[in-house]
């Protein structure tokens, strides 16, 4: 499947919404977001965000938005 920053596509503002609140979630878990590193955390933050939406974004374009 083609991810949408390889077809040309641009950012909704559902989109941008989705990636603050899946954000907030997983960065600010008071259990775990002090153990985790950059990849763990956008990796987990990228799983929230397709659980939620049908979005194609990668893990990379999630974490330079």
């Amino acid at each position: 499947m083609v991810s949408s920053i390889e077809a040309g596509g641009t950012w909704t503002t559902v989109e941008d919404i989705l990636l603050s609140v899946c954000w907030v979630k997983v960065g600010h878990c008071l259990i775990t977001s002090n153990e985790m590193n950059f990849s763990h955390m956008w990796r987990k933050i990228h799983e929230e965000f397709c659980g939620r939406s049908s979005s194609t974004w990668t893990k990379m374009a999630l974490a330079t938005r």
